[in-house]
């Protein structure tokens, strides 16, 4: 029954990788609608939107701008690890080792594992998709290859095959065929291998159930993107234009205004500031009524808001337009954005940092630089969490006020309040207490220590400091 199921599925995907259409609507008329084709997500990917989101990511500011918010806020400087292991010797072997291999698990040598993450999440926004290959270094370490979209032959189709990507009798992926180099080597031609799913991620962000491939974030609003390009240059031209003012002189004459008279018989004359120029019987002097640009700046902002509406960007984010914004409403903006950034934080930890995380433990622990724990090496995967960049805070009095009051309240916890802020509780407090008896061993008294000073600033009496315990 399974087996009957997953066929009728693939030959389903067959059908729609066969009937699969160009996926770029080139006509947007008024009243002529371009009907979708079913499931789009699930066909081949097509390179022309490919090709168009990167050209857009690389020549058009609004679309580079995006690109760079979008990685800025779901990468930043690293999504990192957080151990929670109970035993603080392990948790310091883990947390050194992990520390070791982050600078070097590029296998180009070029990034860090960090910048490795911040180049997936361009190319996923950019491309759609991108994928990262598990290899081994000559010690038995682990290094990481980021291979563009383009590396997978869709071009692979078979029963369990569907553009490049085999599905196992469950419907999951089993293995990706991958290109041995780049297709776009004019030098040698493309071949490619099976490379089991175990030696390979594919990372991107599924709209669909049973997605296959992902589809560039810039789709849909590449045509508004081109529009207001296209409007741009035109004003451009146009003011071009209108600086070329022109006069024309009607007369009888041969030699209007004293004009010289060039090689091709055209007469030229110039006019200067402050000349005083008369004019013969029958001649007069007429110039050019230069077009205005009027309208430029609300339409452009109109289009630049749709756009950041596409790409669920703040306008001013997008833009870097302040002017119209006020604390109130940029706040509520953000508000919905990092509803969505947290998102798309999750799942890039869902689908790139645990993977990743386990096969790196694994290999450690055969390698011998990690031991292994009674339970093994899920021990360690349940142990561990993801500490995504902190949201810069919009106004730090009040959301820091806002936080103590709900610890107070029991509404939160510390190291919930810590993890939001980006740091983990155990290295807060252990940096706190070694800056402690640092001060207290130098006779200091800083205003910011609670054992000592009131919130007000006022000193505590000794008596209560002498029940402080340390």
């Amino acid at each position: 029954m399974l087996n009957w199921l997953f066929k009728s599925r693939s030959a389903e995907r067959k059908e729609m990788v066969r009937s699969g259409g160009e996926l770029v609507r080139d006509r947007r008329n008024i009243g002529l609608w371009n009907d979708p084709m079913p499931d789009y997500s699930r066909v081949v990917p097509n390179p022309t939107i490919r090709n168009r989101a990167r050209y857009l990511a690389a020549n058009s500011p609004v679309a580079a701008r995006a690109v760079q918010a979008f990685v800025d806020n779901v990468v930043g400087p690293g999504i990192t690890l957080l151990p929670k292991i109970t035993d603080a010797a392990l948790k310091s072997e883990l947390l050194t080792v992990w520390n070791g291999w982050t600078d070097l698990a590029d296998l180009d040598g070029l990034l860090n594992f960090y910048g490795l993450q911040a180049l997936a999440a361009r190319m996923m926004f950019i491309d759609g998709e991108v994928f990262v290959r598990y290899t081994t270094d000559a010690d038995g370490s682990l290094r990481l290859q980021l291979l563009p979209a383009e590396f997978i032959d869709t071009t692979v189709n078979m029963e369990n095959v569907i553009a490049g990507v085999e599905f196992d009798s469950a419907g999951r992926r089993a293995a990706f065929y991958v290109y041995e180099w780049h297709p776009g080597n004019l030098l040698r031609l493309p071949r490619s291998t099976r490379v089991p799913t175990t030696q390979i991620a594919q990372i991107f962000r599924p709209l669909l159930p049973g997605q296959v491939h992902g589809v560039s974030a810039l789709l849909p609003i590449m045509q508004k993107l081109n529009d207001l390009d296209q409007f741009d240059r035109a004003t451009l031209v146009k003011q071009k234009t209108g600086a070329l003012l022109t006069g024309f002189i009607t007369t009888p004459n041969e030699n209007p205004l004293g004009a010289a008279q060039a090689d091709d018989g055209a007469w030229t004359a110039s006019l200067e500031p402050g000349t005083i120029q008369r004019l013969s019987p029958g001649e007069s002097l007429e110039f050019s009524d230069p077009p205005e640009t009027g309208g430029y700046s609300e339409y452009a902002k109109t289009q630049l808001r749709l756009i950041a509406s596409g790409l669920g960007l703040p306008y001013n984010i997008l833009s870097g337009d302040l002017s119209d914004t006020s604390y109130s409403s940029a706040r509520v903006g953000l508000i919905e954005f990092r509803k969505y950034i947290d998102a798309v934080q999750w799942q890039f930890v869902h689908v790139l940092c645990r993977p990743l995380f386990q096969r790196w433990i694994e290999m450690e622990v055969v390698r011998g630089t990690l031991p292994l724990p009674e339970n093994g090496v899920q021990q360690y995967m349940r142990n561990v969490s993801w500490a995504p960049p902190a949201m810069q805070m919009t106004d730090p009095q009040r959301e820091v006020d806002a936080m103590v009051r709900a610890i107070r309240a029991g509404l939160m916890s510390r190291e919930m309040a810590v993890a939001s802020l980006g740091y983990d509780l155990t290295e807060v407090d252990a940096q706190i207490a070694s800056g402690n008896a640092a001060t207290d061993a130098a006779g200091i008294v800083l205003d910011s220590d609670p054992r000592r000073v009131t919130q007000q600033g006022n000193r505590l009496p000794s008596e209560e400091i002498s029940q402080i315990p340390g």
